[in-house]
């Protein structure tokens, strides 16, 4: 233990300040309420031309869309990713690069979701994320394949087969597709979540394990939950079999549920995830919408990230927690910009953001 947090004391200081004086500059509570208010896209560029997202924003036109102003916002961020990335070194630069392959699952489910719903792939290029570590090259050759399970196979892995079998491209439409994408992003975090379980030790490995752990808790719950929904079967199948807070047991407690209430009900008497997700019931009947548990999921994620900010800074803890705020911000700006763009009013829009207390 001490001699990792030498390593990071000696090696990654500069890294660490940088990221405090990088964390200054993101958006404050207030200045996305604001955002949520305004009246028009252009007005939120305009907000925003002074920082971070400016050098991307100035590149659109007046009459350029919601999806294009949202791909600028995620280059903002993926820059700030490979920044990190470049300005790194030993066990923290193989950190950041297993952080970066979660987006090759990102990448993945939306290639087989815009595939099943008949788009071309120029009209699915326009919103690939941009952190992806497999080339366009390969994407395409997968864009081109028909069979679900060889896109699978050859995007993914044995364990992604498996997860996906029972669902075909012929059937991946509404609720059905967005479970589909849960199954396979959920993948991909449980890839982070393994990595930091197996090869970190001491602080590294203890302050990274709550927000990665919390991830795949969180996405076995949202699969059980709208498998209810649709009346899925062989939901086991989709599950990650691995487990942080959310143990076997209470996984078997979902499992058995009678519907999707009584699940959310069950998750919300949990003893670690009931006060992240209490009155979840009521939440879900009053939306009709599941958005709910991921927004509760990236806030306690951004309490985790700030208290580490505070805390002893020298393991790549410090790292996951500056990623997770600042992907929380884009995501952020992505759900203004499209709430906006749909006339959305703020009241409404408020709830679908993760935002600090």
């Amino acid at each position: 233990m001490v001699s990792d947090t030498l390593l990071h004391l000696l090696r990654d200081n500069y890294l660490i300040a940088r990221l405090r004086g990088k964390r200054s500059n993101l958006l404050e509570r207030q200045q996305l309420i604001a955002l949520s208010e305004a009246k028009s896209q252009t007005e939120i560029i305009g907000l925003l031309a002074e920082g971070p997202y400016g050098p991307e924003l100035s590149k659109l036109g007046a009459e350029s869309s919601t999806i294009e102003t949202e791909r600028a916002v995620r280059l903002g961020f993926a820059d700030s990713v490979m920044s990190l990335i470049r300005a790194s070194q030993g066990d923290t630069h193989d950190f950041l690069v297993q952080y970066r392959e979660r987006f090759d699952a990102y990448s993945l489910a939306g290639l087989v979701v815009f595939k099943a719903q008949g788009k071309t792939w120029e009209e699915y290029l326009t919103t690939r994320l941009p952190l992806s570590l497999m080339k366009e090259q390969e994407i395409h050759r997968l864009y081109s394949l028909d069979d679900l399970s060889t896109i699978a196979r050859e995007g993914g892995d044995r364990h992604l087969v498996e997860r996906l079998k029972g669902f075909s491209m012929t059937d991946i439409e509404g609720e059905r597709a967005s479970l589909v994408r849960d199954v396979v992003n959920g993948w991909g975090e449980e890839r982070l979540y393994k990595y930091i379980d197996k090869k970190l030790s001491g602080p590294d490995r203890g302050n990274c394990l709550p927000i990665a752990g919390s991830a795949i808790d969180i996405a076995n719950l949202t699969i059980i939950v709208r498998s209810k929904i649709i009346g899925a079967s062989g939901v086991k199948d989709h599950l990650i079999p691995s487990h942080w807070k959310l143990n076997q047991r209470a996984v078997d407690q979902l499992l058995t549920a009678t519907d999707a209430a009584q699940a959310l009900d069950v998750v919300a008497s949990h003893e670690y995830y009931g006060r992240i997700l209490s009155g979840a019931r009521q939440k879900y009947e009053e939306s009709k919408s599941l958005s709910f548990i991921e927004v509760a999921l990236r806030r306690y994620q951004l309490d985790i990230s700030r208290r580490l900010f505070l805390g002893f800074p020298y393991s790549v803890g410090i790292m996951l927690a500056f990623l997770t705020l600042k992907e929380n911000e884009a995501r952020n700006l992505a759900a203004v910009l499209v709430g906006v763009a749909a006339g959305l009013p703020a009241d409404e829009l408020r709830p679908l953001l993760a935002l600090q207390d």
